[in-house]
């Protein structure tokens, strides 16, 4: 069977075709599909095909393989562009395949270094050369051009024994670990002699993570915090009418009210929806009934500086503080490159594309006594931008607004990225989200409790204020992405010294 697969795969264009598919199939190892095991065999399938290429046919595979991926993956974006944003469905699309096409680069470029410079031995290639470069790729995504790191592959195995090296290693270790052992899984395909030691190294593996389940990282610096998030689930082209205005701001007022039980009330991402300006007698309400019920109310509002006409999307907490954010979303938020894309106004309506950017240096905010680690919207993606709270955030908040991609993978995936963000940090993190999935995660990724998709419900759970600090945290990716770098210098100078002269 082997060998008649071998034959087959020999033919380039039915390999390049292959790779295209097991592209397609890997966002179905992300939430809402859930296979997260699945990963290990379409990256195995994927490793036999770039082996013993050129380095240009291994670049194309690459790239193939990672189109795959995004095209599929990032296919929610048409709701925002097209549904939303009022842009020509044919327009809508051509933005997902180019962003996929750029994406796929990644890939492209892991599965090229991984030839040009770790060829010369098999396990060299499988065991350290791609999981390595797959690892720095992956960064090189988040980072470039202010990052896209969606879909980062460490982030699908939040249910798996795997996901408990991310407070070791962080979502891009668990993705490079991911690829060894898909590696490993190939040898044992491939040198049956190896088989055992292979398949025995995968599983121990696995054991080994499972085992990190019972680590302790972290510790309860306080009592039980009750908290609860108002979920509204106004559908987005409605949430800004006027005559939904008002009856939304008092809902989220009589939520408020009779969850005064609760510690902490977080509203999601734009609750107001209006500047803070246009509603303060509204605001100075929330607070003083706040107040009387001995809670804290966290909302979602648009602030606007008055001495300088920017305006920013913020949370703002009923005892004063505040947090701006500070990653925005190109396009969605802000316009990138403005000369170049300006044209694409009079094609895609960007109501908030004029966002400022919140300060780096912002102060925490501090909830129920304590400092939390807030974010807004995508900045969740980024883990440097949560890390960066740590360790002196005792929990995280996260507000955000998910409408925009309606009933698509988009919630399911953002809300499976937050619980990889709580996993890594070893704390609890609370979801507000418009629309769903609003959702209170435990220190483990464990879900407390969780909201459906457009559902108008009030959920409510209890967290704890922890302290402490994971080895990720302290360490971020550099351990990792330094091992990468020094790796490729040493194949770069052993591959360079042996050309002619």
């Amino acid at each position: 069977m082997t060998d008649r697969i071998k034959s087959l795969l020999s033919k380039p264009a039915l390999a390049d075709v292959s790779a295209l598919v097991l592209g397609l199939l890997l966002p179905f190892v992300f939430a809402p599909y859930d296979l997260a095991y699945l990963a290990l065999p379409l990256l195995a399938l994927f490793l036999f095909l770039i082996l013993n290429l050129s380095n240009g046919r291994s670049f194309w595979r690459g790239w193939l393989f990672g189109f795959g991926q995004f095209v599929v993956g990032f296919s929610w974006i048409f709701h925002s562009v097209h549904t939303f944003g009022n842009a020509p469905a044919l327009l809508a699309i051509a933005m997902i395949i180019l962003l996929a096409a750029y994406c796929a680069l990644f890939p492209a470029l892991a599965a090229y270094l991984s030839q040009r410079f770790f060829n010369n031995s098999r396990s060299l290639f499988l065991l350290a050369g791609f999981p390595l470069m797959w690892a720095l790729t992956e960064w090189l995504r988040g980072y470039l051009f202010t990052g896209f790191p969606w879909l980062s592959l460490g982030t699908s195995q939040v249910e798996t024994s795997l996901a408990y090296f991310a407070p070791l290693f962080g979502a891009l270790g668990v993705g490079a670990i991911m690829s060894l052992m898909a590696g490993l899984i190939l040898i044992s395909v491939l040198q049956p002699a190896k088989a055992r030691l292979a398949l025995s190294a995968a599983v121990a593996i696995f054991i080994l993570g499972q085992l990190l389940f019972f680590a302790s990282w972290s510790q309860p610096v306080s009592g039980l915090i009750k908290v609860s998030l108002p979920q509204l689930s106004v559908q987005q082209d409605m949430k800004w009418r006027k005559d939904i205005k008002w009856p939304s701001l008092k809902w989220y007022q009589q939520q408020t009210d009779e969850h005064s039980a609760s510690d902490i009330v977080i509203w999601p991402e734009t609750a107001i929806p209006s500047f803070l300006y246009q509603v303060m007698p509204y605001w100075e309400e929330i607070k003083a009934q706040a107040d009387l019920n001995d809670t804290e109310v966290i909302a979602g509002v648009f602030m606007r500086d008055t001495k300088t006409g920017r305006y920013y999307n913020s949370l703002i907490s009923s005892k004063g503080d505040v947090y701006q954010k500070k990653h925005l979303v190109p396009l969605g938020e802000y316009m990138p490159f403005r000369a170049l894309f300006e044209f694409l106004r009079q094609y895609i309506n960007f109501p908030m594309s004029d966002i400022a950017s919140g300060d780096d240096d912002q102060p925490l905010m501090k909830v129920a006594g304590y400092d939390v680690g807030a974010s807004i919207c995508f900045e969740d993606v980024f883990d440097r931008e949560i890390r960066s709270s740590l360790p002196a955030a005792k929990f995280l908040i996260n507000a955000s607004n998910d409408a925009w991609f309606k009933r698509t993978a988009e919630p399911h995936q953002h809300h499976q990225i937050a619980r990889m963000r709580a996993i890594e940090s070893a704390r609890y993190l609370v979801r507000a989200t418009n629309t769903g999935i609003s959702s209170i995660i435990g220190p483990k990724g464990q879900e407390i409790v969780t909201s459906s998709l457009f559902v108008r419900t009030t959920i409510t759970g209890d967290i704890r204020a922890m302290s402490g600090m994971t080895p990720y945290v302290f360490w971020g990716n550099v351990p990792l992405i330094a091992l990468a770098v020094l790796a490729l210098l040493w194949r770069g100078r052993k591959h360079f010294s042996k050309q002619p002269a």
